[in-house]
């Protein structure tokens, strides 16, 4: 039979009043009574109940995860997961649970999230690809729930956001692969309504341009960002008249996929053609040859987003500023 906390004060001598009192920190307890408490708590293995927690100071000491990807997605991407991470680092210092709301098959982007909301069971929610959930953003802007999201935008517009600078960080990837030589330099990006894919496109023909090299229509492929869209693009541009002779994948898995499909063709890398790929996963160091790539802080990313929605949730700001991370360029054996 569980503990409860009739148990630990009949124990101590005290009353339940007491006992919650020196659960939740509260003042007015001597520090005598106070550690005495927490003795017979430790003593009989007393874990307080989370909610029952909460009512005592408005919080239920659970944050929200909301992503609008299915949860066999969501489990399989390396970066997300790092991410997660980071997330939870900042939370367990904080003494905070973390509740996933990966989307669900059939249901309007956000759903999930919105059903939660109204059973005020999170403090505060760090919303993944705000842009996704348009559907019900409008109805999250009235709630007064703090939220932080990964990516460009959020409730507040670009305020309460996280995200890596992927427009430079795509144009040092494509300045790399120009300074080593290459001129036909094609992308496989993903067909998808994302800002940060947007920005890596800018950051990419940024550097052609700066350079006065071309960017040719059938050298901008789309894959999904998994290894078999990368070998299906790979073949395309391999089978052109005017083949490229470096591919830049904007994610490190379809990069994995596109060196797959070359090899599978004869095609050494990086002799005949070199590939980066993006956000360094750790597969992309172990990879044989290893993947140069851009590599997006996703650990301090995750990091970031939770210690931003502890300051909203304690209250010790209203609003952040777009924080912004460096993405840094990892040169390994695919490029050089």
């Amino acid at each position: 039979m569980a503990v409860t906390i009739y148990d630990v004060a009949k124990k101590a001598g005290v009353s339940t009043a007491t006992v919650s009192k020196v659960l939740s920190n509260t003042p007015y307890v001597s520090e005598k009574t106070r550690a005495h408490v927490l003795n017979v708590v430790e003593e009989l293995g007393f874990v307080p109940n989370v909610a029952a927690r909460g009512l005592n100071k408005a919080r239920t000491y659970i944050i929200g995860l909301a992503f609008p990807y299915a949860s066999d997605y969501l489990f399989s991407d390396p970066h997300l997961l790092t991410f997660m991470r980071g997330v939870e680092q900042v939370a367990a210092a904080q003494e905070y649970n973390i509740l996933l709301m990966p989307a669900r098959a059939g249901e309007e982007g956000g759903s999930g999230l919105l059903r939660l909301l109204r059973t005020q069971y999170v403090d505060g929610a760090i919303i993944v690809g705000m842009h996704q959930m348009e559907a019900v953003a409008d109805r999250l802007r009235y709630r007064t729930l703090p939220t932080v999201a990964l990516g460009y935008h959020s409730l507040r517009g670009g305020e309460n956001t996280v995200h890596a600078d992927d427009r430079n960080g795509a144009q040092m990837a494509v300045e790399h692969l120009i300074q080593t030589g290459h001129e036909r330099i094609a992308v496989i990006s993903v067909n998808r309504n994302l800002t940060a894919l947007e920005e890596r496109m800018a950051g990419y023909r940024q550097a052609l341009a700066t350079r006065q090299l071309p960017s040719r229509p059938e050298w901008i492929t789309w894959g999904d960002f998994t290894e078999i869209s990368g070998r299906e693009q790979a073949g395309r541009l391999l089978g052109l008249s005017e083949p490229p002779t470096a591919i830049f994948a904007f994610n490190d898995r379809m990069a994995i996929g596109a060196i797959q499909q070359l090899q599978k063709m004869g095609v050494r890398v990086p002799e005949d053609i070199s590939v980066i790929g993006f956000d360094d996963i750790p597969a992309a160091a172990m990879f044989e040859p290893a993947l140069s790539t851009v590599r997006q802080p996703a650990l301090a990313m995750g990091q970031a987003a939770a210690e931003m929605l502890f300051a909203l949730i304690g209250g010790q700001a209203q609003s952040f500023p777009a924080r912004v991370l460096p993405a840094s360029l990892i040169l390994r054996h695919s490029s050089t």
